[in-house]
């Protein structure tokens, strides 16, 4: 069997890396994969993907920008490069040996189903996170949704929120055979790493309480949230820091920021990495202030790591974690609450954070091992 996915872009984030761990797994690593990137961008995960012999190609909804032409030529034939998606994309399924097409992006999702139902392909269409979908188009998907069945085409979402968000017709419905959380692979996260040396490196003491998350540096993920926390409230005696590892467009307004507010002493952006346990091995404890969210694996990772967590009620987050059970729980944007739990965090006791680490570790292996999640999705394919 081969499986097209269609993504956004090969750039770093949870969707592309919850691919490449299904790929590998035991239920689905005989399947021929092939991605399909519809926005050009610096491809990070290329070479993993290539390692695990999946084909990947570049597929853009619409034809680059050309300054070497005048601007209102250039907007003409990017809008007609834009309407002819359907068809191009008909056309190479068509001519393909794919059988199922497995989109994880909303943009021109009518597009994408019509040109899988008509070149005869079943097409699966995952909803990662909460977003807003147009009337019309959310009108349209549920006429398909209607008259499909679900042998041809098939709406899953990573978690209730992320599913009502964007098809609130489901409102009513049984949601048990359209949710499946994202997966991960613990393995990675039980090594031991050499923390001392660690910590050495970024220049952090013993005594400091490293507070650290992962993630795109966009508006959803909150993080301007945590230097709004640190010029409004001060934390008394405790010595602490927060790392925040991860690139986005935002990324560069953020340092600047803390460096015109002069919080850098408490507060750091530092970019991309290439190990995340690693990094996560490091940290007392893990953030995550978003503001939209579906169901997100930077999350699944903390847990996999034994870390105690700090997270929003936004989307997804709110059935991953049982407040005070296995981490922490506030409403999102609620920047006073949020400063409360970390005054609390960072006091807590060792037993405190150890029973909270573990109960979201036990979680997470029983209820998103990546092996079982392959499973789910096999059965579908």
């Amino acid at each position: 069997m081969k499986i097209v996915h269609i993504i956004g872009s090969l750039s770093i984030g949870g969707v592309q890396k919850f691919i490449l761990e299904l790929s590998k797994t035991s239920s689905l690593k005989n399947y021929n994969h092939e991605v399909l990137c519809t926005f050009l961008s610096k491809n990070s995960y290329f070479d993993e993907y290539e390692k695990s012999s999946i084909v990947v190609k570049n597929f853009v909804f619409s034809r680059p920008s050309n300054i070497n032409i005048p601007y209102k030529v250039d907007v003409l034939l990017r809008k007609i490069s834009s309407s002819l998606f359907f068809f191009r994309f008909w056309y190479y399924l068509l001519k393909s040996d794919i059988n199922v097409v497995h989109s994880h992006i909303h943009s021109n999702i009518i597009s994408q189903i019509l040109a899988s139902i008509l070149s005869g392909k079943r097409v699966i269409w995952t909803i990662h996170g909460e977003y807003t979908i147009r009337p019309y188009t959310r009108f349209l998907i549920k006429i398909l949704d209607t008259i499909l069945s679900n042998k041809k085409f098939h709406i899953i979402a990573d978690s209730e929120a992320a599913l009502l968000s964007s098809l609130n017709y489901y409102k009513n419905k049984l949601l048990k055979n359209h949710i499946i959380s994202t997966g991960i692979n613990i393995n990675p996260f039980l090594i031991k790493y050499d923390i001392a040396s660690l910590r050495s490196k970024y220049n952090f003491k013993k005594d400091i309480i490293l507070i650290g998350s992962t993630g795109r540096i966009v508006w959803q993920k909150g993080y301007d949230q945590l230097i709004n926390i640190l010029e409004k409230y001060t934390f008394d005696t405790v010595k602490f820091h927060i790392l925040i590892a991860g690139d986005g467009s935002l990324r560069e307004q953020m340092i600047k920021k803390v460096e015109e507010k002069k919080l850098d002493q408490y507060i750091s952006f530092i970019g991309n990495i290439q190990n995340i346990p690693e990094f996560l091995s490091m940290l007392d404890i893990y953030i995550q202030p978003s503001i939209t969210e579906g169901y997100p694996l930077s999350v699944l990772e903390a847990m996999a790591a034994k870390l105690p967590i700090i997270t929003s009620n936004a989307g997804g987050l709110d059935k991953m974690i049982e407040h005070d059970i296995n981490g922490w729980k506030y409403e999102a944007r609620n920047i006073d609450e949020l400063f409360e739990i970390l005054k609390l965090a960072m006091n807590s006791s060792k037993k405190k954070l150890f029973n909270l680490s573990s109960n979201a570790f036990k979680k997470i292996n029983i209820e998103n091992n990546i092996e079982n999640i392959a499973k789910v999705y096999n059965s579908i394919y």
